[in-house]
């Protein structure tokens, strides 16, 4: 791949896209339609690969191209290496640095530069992430920690002003307030001085010369450009998205960044540190001065922000060691919760069309929740009994709490046998928000990276700095406690909010890994990972299987959210004659998983936006 021209890259990333019959394996959620396509009810139409081969002045390719599932070759050495992404030119990136013979880590960063590039929204330099890698010749599992952070200076919470009034809820939301220090870049240069080898002009390149020369208005950007909250509030600070009717730019037109493309050139030139350190830290900390309320946060807050090296945290399923992020996570441990649950309750029949299993698993995922809101917090600033949480015996003490046969609406949280909670601490009910990104790769020494990414909040907190977007995850920490009362996640300098992001590797019982992946969506993330890992390691399904399945979740308090447009009225009937208060709704996750088989590996990418997975 050494040499190959932008046109040809392009093409190459875009070729997948091309509609076409899908594999036997995604039949579940695909319907056929006439002359070579296929579509979903939820999947958005590719038609920008159309515009952006005409925009180069290039003919349209013929012929179909593989289902987001790249199935194994017939040769074991051509699946060696894998990348999953949310975008298929980030996959491209990610397999253009495999192929010069850089690491996991290498593509992971290639690949989060472009994801910053062509899904502003979700991720980027600006945000935070979570990865965990694992070390193949050291045989080392480790998880990097580069959220966001209060900064030095913080009120009890986002809502509470310096003079200790209350300020309106959603116009916090957005803006400078909102704005945590950002820990990505400084997350991938560890990860890439512990785990990388090719240099970082090798790595910022793909990203460098999209920006440049251009890239596709994707679908799912416009599709989020497209509401009309959108449209109003972000045509000022965003408009190379929109065209001059104020509409956003139809799917396939050609974008250019020249401040991105700056961005990378600057990190190419000079080195991630050195616009870290004399660019960004000053540029972070003026921007984030605009909007409702300017942020706290100083220069050298982000100089001082460093990335965290933490213990995964780990959990028997089945016959597999799954491990995932640990807290500030709380996402980690409810999906090893609610799998070692489900495992004690289910009887080894782990249906998602029988009502009787989906009540279980329902019930689980609620214990889930109701332990992270009392306990999860930044482990750095509060005690977290992450091990407890997630030991066999307290799992299954857990599990006897499940009713077979009736709902409970509310249940409280457990207490550890061998711990002892905080006095006065309570649970925090506040939602969780994050419009992540995931990825996933494997390299051709056996290393493997699961890294998910975030900017929060779509567009974050509206804010950019050199063409990058500034994360507004100050809305992930708790409302101000009452007197007399401790929350886990509330506010404090320094601290990271929780979030739900579980960036996971699965072991066999050789020890060595054998699916990697997570997934983006907020809240439910903890249910998109938890029944993808049921359907895949327990069901042995396909990753293209398990992220077309239709979703259920209880990330909201009190309440089981089914998938909207997916057909399962009759399993809401069913869930309700348990008890369960449950309504249809948008879930659209972001997931992408790799896994390895006997050929080598293989992969998908959620179909509810515009991921590919490829291997070589």
């Amino acid at each position: 791949m050494v040499g190959i021209t932008a046109e040809q890259e392009m093409l190459e990333g875009l070729e997948s896209l091309l509609p076409c019959e899908p594999h036997e394996t995604q039949r579940d959620f695909r319907r056929k339609s006439p002359a070579c396509k296929s579509s979903m009810d939820f999947f958005r139409p590719l038609q920008w690969a159309a515009g952006v081969l005409s925009a180069l002045g290039l003919g349209l390719v013929g012929g179909c191209a593989s289902a987001p599932e790249t199935l194994p070759a017939a040769s074991t050495a051509a699946n060696l290496q894998m990348v999953a992404t949310a975008h298929p030119l980030a996959t491209q990136a990610g397999l253009r640095i495999l192929a010069e013979g850089g690491t996991a880590v290498d593509a992971a960063i290639a690949a989060q530069m472009v994801l910053g590039l062509v899904e502003p929204q979700s991720s980027g330099l600006g945000g935070g992430l979570l990865m965990l890698h694992w070390d193949e010749k050291n045989q080392r599992l480790r998880t990097i920690d580069g959220l966001a952070a209060a900064p030095g200076r913080t009120t009890a919470s986002l809502r509470t002003d310096v003079d200790g009034n209350l300020l309106p809820s959603e116009p916090t939301q957005r803006g400078g307030r909102s704005v945590g220090v950002p820990g990505a870049l400084p997350a991938l240069m560890l990860a890439h001085e512990r785990h990388g080898r090719l240099a970082w002009p090798a790595l910022v390149e793909p990203a460098r010369r999209l920006a440049s020369e251009g890239f596709p208005m994707p679908p799912y950007l416009h599709s989020v450009l497209g509401s009309p909250e959108a449209s109003r509030e972000l045509r000022q600070d965003f408009n190379l998205y929109f065209g001059t009717d104020g509409r956003p730019l139809p799917v396939g037109s050609l974008i250019k960044h020249s401040a991105y493309a700056d961005t990378m050139s600057y990190i190419a030139t000079q080195g991630p540190g050195a616009w870290w350190q004399r660019h960004a830290a000053n540029g972070f900390a003026e921007t984030a001065q605009q909007g409702f309320k300017p942020s706290l946060m100083t220069p050298e807050d982000v100089q001082a922000y460093r990335p965290v090296e933490r213990e995964p945290v780990c959990a028997p399923f089945l016959g597999y060691r799954v491990c995932t992020a640990p807290p500030p996570s709380f996402g980690g441990i409810a999906v090893l919760q609610i799998l070692q649950m489900v495992q004690a309750r289910a009887d080894g029949r782990f249906d998602f069309q029988d009502p009787a299993f989906l009540h279980v698993y329902a019930e689980a995922g609620k214990l889930a929740q109701a332990d992270r809101r009392l306990h999860v917090g930044d482990p750095d600033h509060v005690s977290v009994p992450t091990q407890a949480l997630v030991a066999s015996p307290y799992a299954a003490e857990r599990a006897r709490l499940i009713d077979a046969v009736r709902a409970r609406s509310s249940p409280a949280a457990g207490q550890p046998a061998t711990y002892r909670a905080t006095q006065g601490l309570v649970p925090d009910d506040a939602p969780t928000f994050a419009q992540t990104s995931q990825l996933a790769v494997a390299d051709r020494q056996g290393n493997v990276v699961s890294l998910t990414t975030t900017n929060n909040l779509n567009f974050g907190a509206r804010l950019t700095f050199d063409g990058v977007v500034l994360n507004n995850a100050m809305t992930n920490f708790s409302a101000a406690p009452r007197p007399g009362e401790t929350l886990a996640n509330q506010m404090a300098p320094h601290k990271r909010p929780v979030t739900s992001m579980a960036p996971t590797i699965a072991f066999d019982a050789s020890g060595r890994p054998m699916l990697a992946g997570g997934s983006a969506g907020g809240g439910p993330i903890v249910d998109y990972v938890a029944a993808s890992l049921i359907d895949m390691l327990a069901n042995g399904r396909t990753p293209a299987q398990a992220v077309g399945r239709p979703h259920l979740t209880t990330a909201t308090p009190g309440r089981v959210q089914l998938e909207a447009g997916r057909g399962l009225e009759s399993l809401g009937a069913a869930l309700r004659s348990f008890g369960h208060a449950v309504e249809s709704t948008s879930l659209p996750s972001g997931q992408a998983y790799i896994r390895r088989t006997d050929q080598g590996w293989t992969g998908a990418a959620d179909p509810r936006r515009d991921g590919q997975a490829r291997s070589q």
